[in-house]
């Protein structure tokens, strides 16, 4: 261990006899506080605590404990749902069987078809044990199982959720988990118990497990993986690479793009902005381009998300829900309200901190406060939704070295909110309520970015 400066050389030796302890500790293993660049690693919110490091095997050992511990969660709470669930295994088996045609017709949900390109090759490969693209258990009210013939009493058998495509919503809390990892890592605070507990963390999140139990929507999980990912490759100056994550996270949903406008605002200039965004747009062209031969009308439904379905009147729980407005204009709201505020927290951030946007909290702190956004002026609320936002200030409040208080007490007053109404608002009240949380969100995110240093 090299002397720091202004400290003498029998110090340093004898600070590398002792043992490195640390909760925050750097990808390279130096547990020194990483800040912005330009500042020698010295961290603005104060040193690091120190406590033990985490041995390799413990690390792989509480990584098993928290995949196991979401695989018991889910089982526990009945398995998989079949909410929106063929939506996107339909569309995977087609394409698993080269049926393209068939898998733009089976597209019915508001999104683009990425997590069925994504989830295909694995129904190729594992189609004997998990090919299945239906399933059905017990859960299932009775009354729904007059509708689906392979829920008859004599098909429950064989048809339980692991031996289906169902399992692979698993495989999309690995990517989410991965995916706030390397962010945390590239925040220079992961690699300890840190790192450790945003994995338990993200396990027995109830959003993420409401992401497959109370609607099959993995694609969720897997979006909020990718943008995490890319975040990371982002604060790495890894261009290219940014851009083909948030390319693949914008296909499986498009909230990605919320994300990507706090990284093209934290880019430091135009030239870097391209190099996200030309790849971004080649692997989002590619996945798309099929479909739109194909079936071009119901494409563009679908990646639109304002076709109202015939829906002429329906108040939901949200604020923008219960407006007189007609649906196609709260989905309106709904698709680009979310993108404008994104633009305008953008522009404000760069003002206020310039190149020093381009650091981990700020950077963290900024995407957040995007992703908050969409519940802002979201026309429908389900739990799920609430995933982005508690990863984001999860990983924030870990990335700052600070406490997870915050992130916990939203976590905890916004699972309290939505899951005591089954994973929706239904009144006016609690739709306020969960507005006035995304404000909240909003606020506790963008204090992490910090004002520009007037220069001497």
């Amino acid at each position: 261990m090299t002397a720091r400066r202004g400290s003498s050389p029998g110090a340093s030796d004898a600070a590398a006899r002792v043992p490195t302890t640390t909760l925050w500790r750097s990808p390279q293993g130096s547990p020194r506080a990483h800040g912005p660049p330009g500042t020698d690693g010295a961290s603005p919110l104060g040193p690091t605590r120190a406590i033990r490091r985490v041995p390799v095997a413990a690390t792989v050992a509480v990584y098993l404990a928290a995949l196991g511990a979401f695989v018991g969660i889910v089982a526990v709470r009945g398995g998989p749902s079949v909410g929106d669930a063929y939506g996107v295994t339909k569309p995977a088996t087609a394409l698993a069987d080269g049926d393209l045609t068939a898998a733009a017709n089976a597209a019915v949900l508001p999104q683009p078809p990425g997590y069925a390109l994504l989830s295909a090759p694995f129904v190729v490969v594992f189609r004997p044990l998990i090919g299945a693209d239906e399933w059905c258990d017990g859960r299932v009210p009775p009354v729904t199982r007059v509708f689906l013939p392979w829920c008859a009493p004599a098909q429950l058998a064989t048809h339980h959720w692991y031996r289906s495509q169902a399992v692979l919503g698993i495989l999309a809390w690995v990517v989410l988990a991965l995916g706030c990892v390397r962010l945390l890592r590239a925040a220079g605070a992961g690699g300890g118990l840190a790192e450790l507990l945003l994995v338990v963390v993200l396990a027995a999140v109830p959003a993420a497990s409401d992401g497959i139990v109370e609607t099959f929507h993995p694609q969720d999980l897997v979006c909020v993986g990718l943008a995490g990912a890319g975040l990371a490759e982002a604060l790495r100056r890894r261009w290219v690479a940014t851009g083909v994550l948030f390319g693949v996270a914008f296909l499986c949903k498009q909230f990605a793009l919320l994300p990507l406008v706090a990284v093209l605002a934290a880019a430091p200039g135009w030239r870097q902005r391209a190099r996200v965004l030309l790849p971004a747009a080649v692997v989002v062209g590619c996945g798309l381009l099929p479909f739109f031969v194909v079936d071009p009308g119901r494409t563009w439904n679908t990646l639109s998300a304002v076709n109202s379905g015939g829906v002429v009147k329906l108040t939901t729980g949200t604020v923008v829900g219960m407006t007189g407005l007609s649906e196609n204009a709260k989905l309106l709201i709904a698709r680009d309200g979310p993108v404008v505020l994104a633009l305008v927290m953008g522009l404000w951030a760069r003002w206020r901190a310039r190149d020093g946007l381009l650091a981990p909290v700020p950077l963290i702190g900024l995407a957040t406060a995007c992703l908050a956004g969409r519940l802002v002026a979201e026309v429908w609320f389900a739990s799920y939704y609430l995933l982005a936002v508690s990863a984001g200030l999860l990983v924030l409040d870990l990335a700052a070295r600070r406490p997870p208080v915050w992130s916990f007490l939203w976590i905890a007053l916004t699972g309290v909110l939505v899951e005591q109404a089954g994973g929706l608002p239904t009144t006016p009240l609690a739709a306020f309520l969960a507005m006035g949380a995304a404000l909240v969100a909003v606020v506790i995110a963008l204090r992490a970015v910090p004002a520009r240093v007037p220069s001497t």
